[in-house]
């Protein structure tokens, strides 16, 4: 009587020089993947605030009036404040947008580092420094762990991505 072997299937062996190597590829990957995710979220924050840079300027002319785009570094956080009163004279202070980089839905994670900064836009959309409104000259760095980014925003109130 022959003895026939069945040939299907794996063995042992094999599933754990699969596993070994899967394992392997995968330290390798990871700290790029962190590395990419990082950049992204930064990427994503800058892009934000530019986003809302143009908001508080495109606002203060909607309304006719001044435009107030909030810089918190200590709560990584940006809004835009405006008087959307209809009297002149009673002012309603609104905050049209912002954002919350960490812990926020963009740039999780993700450090505004700077000085705490009120840029103002006039009626006309463009940067002023009157009143409680800083220079709109600064520059600004997102980080997220070792990856960082800058957006500068020049004097007459442009964002220069760099």
């Amino acid at each position: 009587m022959v003895c026939m072997r069945s040939t299907k299937g794996v063995s042992l062996a094999e599933v754990a020089v699969v596993v070994v190597v899967v394992g392997i590829v995968l330290l390798v990957a990871l700290p790029s993947l962190g590395r990419a995710r990082a950049r992204v979220e930064v990427m994503a924050a800058r892009e934000s605030f530019a986003a809302l840079h143009a908001l508080a300027r495109q606002i203060s002319a909607q309304y006719g009036r001044t435009s107030k785009l909030h810089l918190d570094p200590a709560g990584s956080r940006v809004w835009v404040t405006v008087d959307t009163s209809s009297q002149a004279g009673s002012e309603v202070l609104d905050t049209i947008g912002g954002i919350a980089l960490n812990g926020g839905a963009v740039g999780r994670g993700v450090r505004l580092e700077g000085t705490p900064r009120t840029f103002c836009f006039d009626p006309r959309g463009l940067a002023t420094a009157r009143g409680d409104c800083d220079l709109p000259n600064a520059t600004l760095v997102f980080r997220s762990g070792a990856v960082a980014d800058t957006i500068t925003v020049s004097r007459l109130g442009r964002v220069l991505r760099r």
